[in-house]
């Protein structure tokens, strides 16, 4: 009889302990992701059609709210709240997330990423990998896909830039991140670090007068509405890293990994297709609101990022020096 009865028992508990898993499967999931931008950009596409395919792949079981244009606050900021676990996900440039995880800056050296093809083969292989790596173990967050790959060049106010000399005695925002801090020095300007989140005030005002940014972010955040000089230096790459905070994907089992990784890929193709589908069209609106487009001779800008790869490079130790080359080799692969 006592042995009965502890069999039911044992048998209820074994119920009661199923019944509260399977509600915790089943429960639903609220994952906030925010980013900077307006919501036409392609961040948007990406925010956008990520938090559709995630919902509709989960089930429901996830449902992801998307916080554009500053409203989770700055890049940098997004990405404490990540490593806090206040937020579940962000998208930010890559030179945003350098202060944080060193080992992103090898995207942010000047004329790194040498075309748009050898982008996607480092971002998308091995070499890839190899550098955020161990991010979630060293900064709380995981790089879950490069959203996109574009290329900056400089904005200003004042005038036409048709060489690296005519370039440097203007004053530039930069963001707040010592590679490209020191790119703009080798390049023989006096740089202003200065968060996202302030600069288009500051071009306003004549704080500074100019920076660099892809075209069509000129374009969307209305930059052009009062620099009208633009010089296709191409000098660095956006390649801006879909971040998710280890706190969140410590919820999810591995079938909703596998769904957040398929979402987060499904958003990589179409924003991708939207900035290059663009760019064409930003350009020509561009040109239409007055704005002057110069192409200066790169050779004298690529010379100086030379020497700023290998300072880099001679700082921070071997493990980058064999990055760079592995960089460098993809440059060459086919």
């Amino acid at each position: 009889m006592i042995r009965k009865l502890g069999f039911g028992v044992a048998l209820a508990a074994l119920s009661i302990g199923m019944a509260a898993a399977a509600t915790t499967a089943s429960a639903k999931m609220l994952m906030n992701i925010g980013y900077a931008t307006s919501d036409a950009h392609p961040y948007g596409t990406f925010m956008n059609t990520f938090a559709e395919r995630l919902t509709n792949l989960s089930g429901g079981e996830i449902k992801v709210k998307v916080h554009c244009c500053f409203k989770m606050g700055g890049e940098q900021d997004m990405f404490k709240k990540l490593q806090l676990g206040t937020l579940d996900g962000t998208l930010i440039a890559q030179n945003n997330a350098g202060p944080f995880y060193p080992k992103i800056d090898l995207l942010v050296l000047p004329y790194m990423l040498q075309s748009y093809e050898h982008a996607l083969r480092v971002v998308d292989g091995p070499v890839g990998q190899k550098i955020w790596g161990n991010m979630a173990e060293t900064a709380g967050v995981h790089l879950v896909k490069i959203s996109l790959v574009s290329f900056r060049h400089v904005y200003n106010t004042k005038t036409a830039i048709n060489s690296i000399e005519d370039f440097r005695p203007l004053k530039y925002r930069v963001p707040k991140n010592v590679v490209m801090v020191d790119t703009y020095k080798a390049f023989g300007s006096d740089p202003v670090p200065m968060a996202w989140s302030e600069t288009l005030t500051a071009v306003q005002t004549g704080t500074v007068d100019g920076g660099d940014l892809p075209v069509d972010v000129i374009y969307s955040q209305k930059f052009h509405e009062v620099a009208k000089h633009v010089a296709m230096t191409g000098h660095f790459a956006l390649a801006p890293p879909f971040f998710v905070s280890d706190k969140f994907m410590k919820k999810l089992n591995d079938d909703q990994k596998e769904m957040l990784q398929m979402a987060a890929d499904i958003a990589a193709a179409a924003a991708r297709e939207h900035t290059l589908r663009g760019l064409a069209g930003v350009t020509k609106k561009l040109e239409a609101s007055g704005v002057k487009f110069t192409h200066p001779d790169k050779k004298p800008f690529i010379k100086a990022a030379a020497k700023v790869h290998n300072e880099f490079a001679e700082k921070r130790g071997a493990e980058y020096v064999e990055l760079i080359k592995a960089i460098n080799a993809a440059a060459e692969s086919n």
